[in-house]
């Protein structure tokens, strides 16, 4: 069977367009991904700058110097109370409002001193004392959370930016394709619908491409809620190093953790109102002295002493107790509840990150070598004319799909790292 000489043009033309391809498409792929190996904010850096200028650390550290500032002044004596005052003025007869011709008519004038039980001051201090330390421990565990938070989301701005430049990189190749196809149907070696195949191609690229730039801009504008204008500049394109995590130690570490010394901060203020409830049983007392001058007659010095009698302790002191005990169980159950949550995301994420390396390891020995030489054989039938392009197209497109599968856990392994940081002593 003799071959036209259009038909052996064409397959002479394929093997120098599919070398010139294979020479262009490094300096393409490093010339789109020149700028971003420019990057200066990695997910380090960002989490330092957010943890550095956040309004939610400087509101917890004012909370916990005014608690501090109400422990001093919860173990203080109130204060004294000033009198002033007119006693048995007369209002009917020949003598009333007067204060010269009634001999029980007195201008009066006292302080009043009342004395809790030094016991309950202690006590007041106590619980004052635990709310800034309180603060204290969730000023850190929010600063944990801050940094968590914004290592997410910068993680999802990267992915965004790594799943733009595999698109980009595969529009260079589609496009540099469609150009040759182009140039191909014009001179007489190929076929309108290839040259249609290889355009619709590299617009579903290019759309792809916009796509995930529409992705990271929105990722960057959740990311600028931590950091600020920041985030809108060039992203590191390496991931930080991560490590196996250590399920036990991390455990063990919780009692260390700032969020479970908040949770037992709370249990030794609710401990401290109980105490505070049995005070109540035993009666504070308060001391007035005061001196009355009567015009006309003798003036008289009064001393009186005021002790409240704790009748109906089943209406008031019993109902006090029995709540502050169910807000001390409340808290321990907190405390439990907040240990055993903490339990379960360390050994969840730790046991997904474990299986997404094995994921990602089949990733990089089979499928990504597999479908490279899926491409390379569809490369080398068309260039050899015994393949359509079509097969070419869709090689190259599940080669995407599978580099950017690839993407997705690592993006995922990589934020089940940033969690575990968050429990790290």
């Amino acid at each position: 069977m003799s071959i036209s000489p259009a038909v052996r043009a064409i397959r002479l033309a394929r093997p120098i367009f599919l070398a010139a391809l294979s020479l262009a498409l490094p300096a393409i792929a490093t010339a789109q991904d020149a700028p971003d190996a420019l990057v200066a904010l990695s997910l380090d850096d960002a989490a330092a700058l957010a943890v550095q200028r956040q309004p939610q650390l400087e509101a917890l550290d004012a909370e916990a110097r005014s608690a501090r500032q109400r422990a001093i002044a919860a173990g203080e004596l109130p204060d004294p109370r000033l009198s002033l005052g007119i006693s048995d003025l007369t209002l009917e007869g020949a003598n009333r409002f007067t204060l010269r011709e009634e001999s029980d008519t007195q201008i009066m004038a006292g302080i009043r001193q009342d004395f809790p039980r030094a016991d309950k001051r202690r006590l007041q201090r106590e619980r004052a004392e635990h709310e800034a330390q309180t603060f204290d421990a969730e000023r850190l565990a929010t600063e944990r959370k801050i940094a968590r938070e914004t290592g997410l989301a910068w993680l999802d701005v990267w992915k965004a930016e790594e799943s733009r430049r595999l698109a980009r990189r595969s529009l260079a190749e589609a496009e540099r394709q469609f150009q040759a196809m182009e140039i191909a149907y014009t001179s007489g070696r190929g076929s309108q619908a290839e040259v249609l195949a290889a355009k619709v191609e590299a617009e579903s690229l290019r759309d792809q491409v916009a796509g995930y730039a529409q992705q990271s801009r929105h990722y960057r504008n959740g990311l600028a809620r931590w950091i600020g204008e920041a985030a809108f500049g060039l992203i590191c394109p390496e991931l930080p190093p991560e490590f196996a995590p250590d399920v036990a130690a991390l455990s063990a570490a919780l009692l260390t953790h700032p969020h479970f010394l908040a949770e037992a901060r709370k249990v030794a203020t609710a401990e401290t109102d109980v105490q505070l409830a049995l005070q109540d049983y035993r009666p504070d007392w308060a001391l007035t002295v005061g001196y009355g001058h009567r015009p006309e007659f003798a003036d008289y010095a009064q001393v009186q002493v005021e002790i409240p009698l704790p009748v109906f302790t089943g209406r008031r002191q019993d109902r006090q107790l029995d709540a502050a005990q169910g807000m001390q169980a409340s808290q321990e159950f907190r405390l439990d509840d907040a240990l055993r949550e903490h339990r379960s995301e360390i050994r969840m994420n730790a046991e997904d990150w474990q299986l997404l390396q094995e994921r990602l390891s089949r990733y990089d020995t089979l499928l990504l070598p597999q479908a490279e030489s899926r491409v390379n054989a569809a490369l080398a039938a068309y260039g050899a004319g015994s393949g359509a392009l079509r097969d070419v197209l869709d090689a190259r497109r599940r080669a995407l799909d599978i580099a950017m599968h690839k993407l997705d856990l690592q993006a995922d392994a990589a934020k089940h790292q940033v969690q575990l940081r968050y429990f790290a002593p």
